[in-house]
């Protein structure tokens, strides 16, 4: 937290997860979401459902099945920056 880059600008970022009319789920990475407003076509991403890991906990559970997981970073930049990143 105390490291700057010289010629960085630290920016925001944070997840919006919604629910749409149709229940559809999606989920969107902000990065300074104060500034530009996402393009609604391109970011989609499905939400799994609470109930949904909890059936695969236990069907895992009562077949003594080890649980792995993975944290998958993707980022798709639709405009151009004016800072250096």
């Amino acid at each position: 937290k105390g490291l700057k880059l010289v010629g960085f600008q630290r920016i925001g970022c944070h997840m919006v997860f919604d629910v749409k009319m149709d229940f559809t789920r999606k989920a969107r990475f902000v990065a300074g979401g104060h500034t530009t407003d996402p393009p609604p076509c391109l970011t989609y991403a499905s939400v799994v459902s609470r109930e949904s890991v909890r059936i695969a906990f236990l069907i895992a559970a009562l077949n003594d099945l080890d649980v792995s997981s993975a944290d998958i970073g993707n980022a798709y930049l639709n405009a151009d920056c004016a800072e250096r990143i």
